[in-house]
Order: C-alpha cells, then sequence, then structure tokens
C-alpha cells in the first residue's frame, strides 16, 4: 500500500512538473520568435563608431550616401541631392521609417502584450499633439507644421492633418472634445497656460499619458514586474529632468507638483526633496542614493560650467538606453527586448537627424560628436 501511494505521488510530482514545463513553454514560445527577430534588427543598428564616422563626413550628401546600403535606403533614395540636401525632406523620411517600425514591433509583440507597446507608441501622438500646440502659438505656417511631425500607426493622417491645420489653441481643443486629452488641456488652458504659456500644456499631456501607462501597466499580471522596470526607469528620467529645467528656472514646488509623473526607483520624500530644494545642485545631489546618481552627479560639473542641463539630459538617457539593455539581456523572453530596441532605434533615428542637421550648419565634427547620445558597451551588474 505505502509503495503504491509513494508511487502515485512520484506521478503526480512527474506530471505537475511536465504540466509547468508546457504552460510555461506555450508562454514564451512567441517571445523566443520574437526576440529572435529583434535581435536579427539590433545587429543592424549603426554602433557609435559608426556614428562618428558620419559626423566627419564633409556634407550632408556623403551622409545620406552611406545610408544608401543601409535599411534606410528605400525611406532616403528619391531625396536630390544635386543643389544641395533639404534637411527636412531627410528628417520627414527619417519619422516615416520610425513608423513602419513602429508598425512592425506592435505587429510582431504576442498578441498578450500587444495593448502594452501600442500604448508606448501612442506617445508620438502626445510628441505630435506637443509640436502642434507649440507650432500654433509661435504662429507657424500651417503648411509647416505637419513637416517636423512623426506619422503614427495609433492615429491616422487625416485626424494629424486636422490638428495641424488648427488656427488657434481653442480651435485644437475643439477638434480634441472627444479624445482623452480634453479634459487636461482644457484644465491646463484654464490654470496654468496664463502663467507658463504653452510649457504648461506640453508638461500637463505628458503627465497625463505617462500616468495613463503607469495606471495600465500596474492592472497587468503577466510580466507586470518586467514592465515596471522597463518603463520605470523612463519615468524617473523624465522626473529628473522635468524637476531640474523646473528648477533652473526658480518654479515654486507646487507648480513643479503638478506636472511630475510617478515615479520608480525614486521614492515620494525623494521627489519632494528634490522639489523643495534652494538649486538644481541640492536637487541633483538627491539622486545620489539613486541608481541614477553617478551619472547625474558626473554631469553636473558642465551645468556648473554651462549653465546648460543638455549634457547632463543626455547623459540620463545614456544611462536609460544601459539599464533598458541590461533588462532586455537578462529577460531575453519577455517584452523587454522589444521596448529596448524601440529605444535604441527611436535614439539612432534621433542620432541621425542631429548630423543631418548639424553638417548643413556646418558644425565641427567634434561638436557634433558631443551631441549624439550612445549606447555604449555594457557589464552585467547586479540591482
Amino acid at each position: 500500500m505505502n509503495e503504491i501511494l509513494i508511487l502515485l505521488i512520484v506521478l503526480g510530482i512527474i506530471g505537475g512538473i511536465s504540466a509547468f514545463i508546457v504552460i510555461r513553454t506555450r508562454r514564451i514560445m512567441p517571445y523566443v520568435y520574437c526576440g529572435a527577430r529583434v535581435s536579427a534588427w539590433e545587429a543592424k543598428l549603426f554602433s557609435d563608431t559608426r556614428l562618428d564616422e558620419l559626423s566627419e563626413s564633409p556634407n550632408t550628401e556623403r551622409v545620406l550616401g552611406a545610408l544608401e546600403d543601409t535599411d534606410y535606403r528605400p525611406y532616403i533614395s528619391d531625396i536630390s541631392r544635386e543643389e544641395g540636401v533639404d534637411v527636412e525632406e531627410v528628417e520627414r523620411a527619417l519619422n516615416y521609417c520610425l513608423n513602419d517600425t513602429y508598425q512592425e514591433l506592435i505587429e510582431m509583440t504576442p498578441e498578450e502584450r500587444r495593448d502594452i507597446v501600442e500604448k508606448i507608441v501612442e506617445r508620438i501622438n502626445v510628441r505630435n499633439l506637443q509640436a502642434i500646440l507649440t507650432g500654433v502659438e509661435k504662429e507657424i505656417p500651417k503648411e509647416d507644421r505637419m513637416k517636423v511631425l512623426t506619422p503614427s500607426p495609433t492615429l491616422p493622417e487625416d485626424k494629424l492633418e486636422m490638428l495641424a491645420s488648427a488656427e488657434n489653441l481653442d480651435r485644437i481643443l475643439e477638434y480634441l472634445e472627444e479624445s482623452e486629452y480634453y479634459d487636461t488641456l482644457s484644465e491646463t488652458m484654464e490654470e496654468g497656460y496664463a502663467e507658463w504659456g504653452v510649457s504648461a500644456l506640453i508638461w500637463a499631456l505628458d503627465g497625463f499619458y505617462y500616468s495613463n501607462l503607469w495606471e495600465n501597466i500596474r492592472t497587468k499580471k503577466a510580466q507586470r514586474s518586467i514592465l515596471e522596470k522597463m518603463i520605470g526607469i523612463e519615468l524617473d528620467a523624465i522626473n529628473i529632468k522635468l524637476i531640474l529645467r523646473l528648477k533652473k528656472e526658480d518654479v515654486h514646488p507646487g507648480t513643479i507638483a503638478e506636472f511630475t509623473v510617478p515615479s520608480h526607483l525614486l521614492s515620494n520624500e525623494q521627489i519632494e526633496r528634490m522639489m523643495t530644494a534652494e538649486d538644481v545642485q541640492s536637487a541633483a545631489e538627491v539622486t545620489s542614493d539613486t541608481p541614477y546618481g553617478p551619472v547625474v552627479q558626473g554631469a553636473l560639473q558642465q551645468f556648473e560650467e554651462t549653465g546648460s542641463l543638455f549634457a547632463l539630459e543626455k547623459a540620463l538617457d545614456e544611462e536609460i538606453l544601459k539599464m533598458s539593455r541590461e533588462i532586455s539581456l537578462i529577460q531575453p523572453f519577455t517584452i523587454a527586448p522589444v521596448i529596448n530596441y524601440l529605444r535604441l532605434k527611436e535614439t539612432e533615428v534621433r542620432n541621425l537627424r542631429t548630423i543631418i542637421r548639424l553638417k548643413a550648419e556646418e558644425v565641427k565634427p567634434e561638436d557634433i560628436r558631443n551631441a549624439l547620445v550612445r549606447k555604449w558597451e555594457i557589464e552585467l551588474r547586479p540591482r
């Protein structure tokens, strides 16, 4: 009798293990295929060395020529180079490339997490709306507003064109009346716009979008911790940048608090200390006990020398890329590699825009190199 009982227990354990393996395999197999495609795409991205070589090109024509042997060729092949390169035309071509990348990533993402990738991609809609608001505020001609916008797989182009054609901010609100952004923009128009102008609308949109994204992530069950890490580090970077910018402008802590987004590795107490700090240096010092501390402190000297936060913000962008890649390497059979590739591709396009525009302005190669966001090689380290 005891032997039969032991046999049944052993069979039960074996059955449980087998069931676990089957369930686990079914869950990760879609991510194996997805991860393999992303890895192949990532291998084609420009290295920092290659970007430096493009920075050394004598002119924009040579830069475009160097892109002919890459995946950018279909987007730039029709751009004329006979009488100089139209920088805005190149930027539009790069925007269309990004749009196709977004669409491919959405389609290849396993169905259970496709909604999150779509939600992440929706920040392009927010950036476009911010650009339109800025264009209307600065009275940029309607025909020029579309030139700086990025096509989006989650927003029809005719809708984007309608928003870009708005005569004033009130008309934009009218067009957005049925959208999720309407209440946020309406409230900000009544409260913060008079003091801070279009900047208040831009901050409010970021706050609304990232708060919604974070709430969406917190409701997930599968891969919730991975999503919190991948998106959380971006939210922390946004808060650090925002607080330091507004601290530089001597904005009241209460006003800063209205525009911060949810945080992840930064505690609420640290956020409060940053907002109430006396100056930028004191606010930056609060991050010393966080994973962002070393890079923030390392770039702080350049702010003290130049009064510009550009180097500090760029260093923070590079740290987020590094942290993002670490997570994707540790968790290869999850959504992490998709989000990581999305960041890398956006950074590459950003760098190409920088090279093209600064090269057209005849900026020295050394200064162009210093403006690029690096992805650097990483060493895995415990957190």
